[in-house]
């Protein structure tokens, strides 16, 4: 087969480029780096595989391959053979190996004898590499140990009359605070951990009674370590009892003020790091701890991609990330000399999210301030990115590295929501009962011919012999599926008459669009703009139990908290300016320069290209075409 070459590859995974906002800012020359990446290549753009989102277009960038060959349907899977809402109570196990039915250009660049290094990415957890590294960083996948245990703090520890300060308060009060902030965590064997480390106040120049720093000891080594006002200590190394188990943790300390008698300190205390379980091989995580975390990394949120919180801490932390991440790469290159890098940064989605409808003059929400407020928040997180990948130029390209600059949707500005669970319902598709002891609505399913999800948004006719509740006859089938159709193709806004749905088709019509495998609902539905389904509650996307708020909705309602989507929706929608296409660039020895690509492309042209560049077989699994469109 095919042999490795000079050739490098880093994919800067850039996640909801929306691609008129990436041409509107570089026009407005504020995005120098990408202007210049871009200028010394070729820029283009390409429709996701539906439907487009987040799990299932990572993952056909990393194989070539579609929805219908992969099977990573959006956040939610329906299994063949699980009960029809089973699959709404595992978010996000789309993104594990074990859930992909194709296989990943970074594996075969293993198996060429490439060091693959897979950072941060929304599919593939966890790839065992013969030669390379795959880490989490920020984005939560199932299957997982948390990374920060507890959050960092600054505190004050004061010695009374009666205390030693020489006798390890600092150590025993650090250990005390640990398990006083979570209850639910413990230091292993207490009494080895409170004697084998010994933190105590420091005289420099005891002849001058002054106290000016930190002793830190390890006994099982006998080694000490003066830490002066305002420098880091060494990491510390503690055992953690937690629900997942006994976790390996490390965190250190910074002394902010030290009072010169001994009466007290104040102490800062970095975040307590657990190092197993989110990387492959586990080893590499303690080296990201150790030289690359330095801020309080997220604890799991429900949903992945919300702003909790102020825009401006948001865009703060945003910051961090991008260069957090870049430091971790750069790291990665030294330590283990990757070649194959590729990488996801989230933020651009969240803000998406949260503020594309203000930048729609037809949107409900608009107005010139509010445009003034969102836009301004867009184009600080968009100079984000391009700082990011200014750095990674300096940093981690050189003249042998292909560089692809790559986001994995679009989105278009919502201001509505279609109610689909309220639609199958009136159309006597779906049946409900209320459960007293829950006050909720529970479906009936000796009465419910068809069960809807919305990522991804796929309706399943509940067919008797193939799904465990199942009352629908194989004889019944077609009907029950032109029912499901006509339901969603007639719904309209009864405030305005519009359709709020697009498109309804079988899934095997759905081919054109990938979406006709086993994983694939008997009814592929796609939303007209600006209706969406989502508005940041997690339990209303499961149609088997709603809150009697949610249950009793109407058919179309405005949002509240979400004003941007994308995973509805058709891959060549577009919407005022919007798009749910995706701009890329490709940069690098034996790649146009300063070329626009005209025709847009899909995504699974991707993985074809990358190796065919790096001159290794394509994925097992790829459908794409190589671009050679994109080659000198």
């Amino acid at each position: 087969m095919m042999g490795r070459n000079k050739r490098k590859l880093l994919v800067i995974g850039i996640d909801q480029a929306i691609p008129y906002l990436l041409r509107r800012f570089l026009k407005e020359g504020i995005l120098p780096n990408i202007q210049h990446f871009a200028d010394n290549g070729i820029i283009g753009e390409a429709y996701s595989s539906a439907p487009c989102d987040t799990p299932t277009n990572w993952t056909t960038i990393a194989t070539g391959a579609t929805t219908a060959v992969h099977g990573v349907t959006s956040f939610y899977m329906h299994l063949p053979g699980e009960a029809l809402d089973l699959g709404m109570k595992y978010r996000s196990r789309t993104q594990l190996y074990q859930n992909c039915k194709a296989q990943y250009i970074w594996d075969v660049a293993d198996t060429n004898k490439f060091k693959p290094f897979i950072l941060n990415y929304p599919s593939g957890w966890p790839s065992i590499f013969k030669n390379g590294v795959m880490s989490l960083f920020t984005w939560p996948i199932p299957n997982s140990l948390p990374k920060m245990l507890i959050k960092s703090v600054i505190d004050t520890i004061i010695f009374d009359s009666k205390n030693n300060v020489t006798k390890n308060k600092i150590g025993k009060y650090l250990i005390d605070n640990i398990e006083s902030i979570s209850p639910e965590l413990s230091v292993e064997s207490q009494n080895h951990y409170r004697n084998n480390i010994n933190i105590d106040l420091n005289k420099s120049e005891p002849e001058n009674e002054i106290y000016d720093s930190l002793k830190i000891t390890i006994n099982h080594n006998g080694k000490s370590k003066v830490v002066k006002e305002n420098e880091w200590s060494q990491w510390i190394s503690i055992n953690i009892n937690s629900d997942y188990g006994v976790l390996p943790s490390l965190f250190r300390i910074k002394p902010i003020k030290i009072d010169p008698n001994g009466k007290y300190i104040q102490l800062e205390r970095s975040g307590v790091y657990n190092t197993k379980g989110w990387s492959v091989p586990e080893s590499f995580g303690e080296k990201l701890v150790k030289y690359v975390f330095e801020y309080d990394l997220p604890k799991k949120r429900e949903v992945e991609f919300m702003i909790y919180g102020k825009m401006k801490h948001f865009l703060e932390y945003a910051r961090n990330e991008s260069l957090s991440l870049v430091q971790a790469i750069d790291f990665a290159k030294k330590d283990m000399n990757w070649n194959v890098c590729f990488f996801h940064y989230h933020p651009l989605d969240t803000i998406n999210h949260d503020l594309l409808a203000y930048l729609d003059k037809d949107s409900k929400v608009y107005s010139e301030k509010k445009e003034e407020n969102a836009l301004k928040n867009v184009q600080i997180a968009y100079r984000i990115v391009d700082e990011m990948v200014g750095e990674l130029m300096k940093r981690c390209i050189d003249k042998d590295t292909i560089t692809l600059f790559i986001s994995d949707h679009g989105a278009i500005p919502i201001w509505k929501l279609a109610n689909i669970t309220k639609i199958l319902t009136k159309a006597g598709l779906m049946d409900y009962r209320f459960v007293q002891s829950q006050q909720k609505y529970t479906i009936n399913w000796n009465k419910t011919l068809a069960f809807p999800y919305m990522e991804p948004p796929f309706i399943w006719v509940n067919l008797k012999g193939r799904d465990p509740q199942g009352i629908v006859r194989k004889q019944e089938y077609e009907t029950v599926r032109d029912q499901i159709i006509d339901a969603l193709s007639s719904a309209r806004d009864p405030e305005t008459g519009a359709k709020v749905i697009e498109m309804a088709l079988r899934k095997e019509e759905a081919t054109y669009y990938g979406l006709n495998g086993e994983r694939v609902g008997d009814v592929v539905y796609f939303l007209k703009p600006p209706y969406g389904v989502f508005d940041g509650i997690l339990d209303a996307l499961d149609a088997s139990s709603l809150s009697s708020k949610e249950y009793n909705k109407p058919l179309t309602y405005d949002t509240k908290r979400f004003f941007g989507a994308h995973a509805y929706y058709t891959p060549e929608t577009k919407f005022g300016n919007f798009s749910v296409s995706v701009p890329l660039i490709m940069n690098g020895n034996g790649i146009k320069k300063g070329a626009f690509l005209k025709k847009i492309i899909n995504l699974t042209d991707i993985a074809p290209t990358l190796s065919y560049l790096l001159n290794i077989p394509k994925p097992e699994h790829a459908k794409g075409n190589i671009l050679y469109d994109f080659l000198e």
